[in-house]
């Protein structure tokens, strides 16, 4: 079930990076910066991270709270690096940049909620 629910964030965060991705190039090309793949990869490299340990951890329930906060230091670490690296390297358009990370911010945090039901 674990393996599956991975399955369905990967691709579902893969998605919608496609697809506002080329929203971006095509239909707002102003907000198009190099960088923009750096998102969706972040937030796939955080749902990969924290479904390993999840695996990792399911037969110790007592080092449940311990997991908890790993997942939360490497998420909040990689996400902060990302950002720090997109503004520095790349300098993308502001507005594009919030609404970006923010979506995929808002779509993970939905996805990791509705997850919680079926742990």
């Amino acid at each position: 079930m674990k393996h599956k629910r991975a399955v369905v964030f990967v691709g579902l965060l893969l998605l919608t990076g496609l697809v506002w991705g080329l929203v971006m190039y095509y239909c707002i090309p102003e907000w198009w910066f190099g960088a923009y793949p750096a998102i969706p990869a972040s937030f796939v490299a955080i749902c990969l991270v924290e479904h390993l340990l999840l695996v990792a951890d399911n037969q110790q329930e007592k080092k449940w709270m311990h997991t908890l906060m790993v997942q939360r230091l490497i998420r909040w670490g990689i996400l902060l690096l990302t950002l720090v690296l997109i503004i520095v390297l790349a300098a993308p358009p502001r507005l594009a940049l919030l609404l970006s990370f923010m979506g995929f911010f808002i779509l993970y945090s939905l996805l990791s909620v509705l997850s919680l039901n079926k742990r």
